[in-house]
């Protein structure tokens, strides 16, 4: 059995970065995994959007919290 991470966190200063695994079934026969990324102060989302690759999302992530925090 391999378990996935469905939900990943890290901490950037005052920021919380969090990637959330979203499944998204169109009634094809594949469905369609996706990356929600949200960068996170005190409860606020400041910046948040969606990747189809994982490392793709958390380096966008990364990138998004703001500069001089």
């Amino acid at each position: 059995m391999q378990w996935e991470a469905q939900k990943i966190c890290a901490d950037a200063g005052d920021y919380e970065l969090m990637v959330e695994k979203q499944k998204q079934d169109w009634e094809c026969d594949q469905p369609v995994d996706a990356w929600k990324w949200a960068v996170v102060y005190h409860g606020t989302i400041v910046a948040s959007g969606v990747s189809n690759d994982i490392e793709v999302a958390k380096r966008v992530a990364e990138a998004s919290v703001p500069e001089g925090k």
